[in-house]
């Protein structure tokens, strides 16, 4: 079946913002709940309540609208910059390492995210697009932000992370900061603490504890 063409003299050629958030906001729930594979763009411009047209006026395809979902909640991890201010501004590595600990692992554990987790995991096999699309626009470049983020810590004196390292230190933060909870909320199992904090707190103590400056400013 072809694409409908994109019409752009209707009076929805033009949307506004809260009518495109509306959109994804459609969009997120019905991947939720039909998952990658059987959700269609009728589907999403019903529970929108908008045509069909006006989506494709503004969306490409299935696969646009996945990818702007996903990249929605990598959003909401960072922010919309690359550093946010208070790693940028910081003065004490210790400080903004257990703030952004925090607030990754808040959206990381986020009913959302488990549930688009789910629907990759499920999806994926089958529809192997859906996992090159969540790694692209997610775990991808949160670990390559995380990076850069050790990287200009370290270029400010308050870390010592060779830049050879800083991937790797990325990936190891970001696995830490999942723990056991992750792997709990994607199977449904309950969870074995409530309070999160001591794991945040090692998490930081183990990065410290390699890669805190010395007094010569590297390791």
């Amino acid at each position: 079946m072809s694409r409908p063409k994109k019409i752009t003299d209707t009076p929805e050629a033009t949307i506004t913002p809260s009518k495109h958030d509306g959109i994804l906001a459609a969009a997120q729930e019905i991947f939720l709940e039909m998952g990658y594979g059987a959700a269609s763009m009728d589907a999403v411009a019903a529970r929108a309540n908008v045509s069909k047209a006006t989506i494709y006026a503004h969306f490409d395809n299935k696969r646009a609208l996945f990818e702007l979902v996903i990249q929605g909640r990598c959003q909401r991890v960072f922010g919309n910059d690359d550093i946010p201010l208070y790693v940028a501004e910081a003065q004490d590595a210790r400080a903004a390492l257990r703030r952004l600990a925090d607030e990754m692992q808040t959206v990381i554990l986020s009913p959302d995210a488990i549930a688009i987790n789910r629907v990759v995991v499920a999806e994926a096999p089958r529809v192997p697009e859906v996992g090159e699309i969540f790694y692209a626009v997610g775990p991808n470049p949160a670990l390559a932000r995380l990076t850069r983020m050790l990287n200009d810590l370290t270029r400010r004196g308050l870390l010592a992370v060779p830049q050879t390292d800083a991937p790797l230190v990325a990936e190891l933060f970001l696995n830490m900061l999942k723990g056991d909870a992750h792997t709990r909320q994607l199977l449904g199992v309950a969870p074995n603490r409530t309070d999160h904090r001591p794991l945040l707190d090692v998490a930081v103590d183990l990065i410290l504890a390699r890669y805190a400056p010395t007094d010569k400013g590297s390791r």
